[in-house]
């Protein structure tokens, strides 16, 4: 999932939709990625500030990722690519 991390009037209405989503029992422990995008503006909002408006701490049944990143930069891409990799990897041999 990708956040414009300026955007803070949308934080809450997406976490409704990611939690609505997780609901999905095809989707049943999937690990999450969120990129925290446009981390270049200075108003953007810090990944603890995104995770709380988006209530990530409230997921217990998967491993979850906020990765401040740019696409502009490309800053913070190639850390999230690497970490779904890695758990997505992680989830097939359990």
């Amino acid at each position: 999932m990708l956040i414009y991390s300026a955007d803070r009037k949308r934080f809450e209405e997406t976490g409704q939709e990611l939690a609505e989503l997780l609901d999905e029992e095809k989707l049943s422990g999937v690990p999450v990625l969120i990129f925290a995008n446009k981390q270049d503006l200075l108003t953007a909002a810090p990944a603890s500030e995104i995770a709380e408006g988006l209530n990530l701490h409230t997921i217990r049944d998967r491993m979850w990722q906020i990765q401040s990143c740019s696409a502009l930069t490309e800053e913070g891409v190639q850390d999230g690519m690497n970490w779904v990799c890695k758990n997505v990897t992680a989830k097939k041999k359990q």
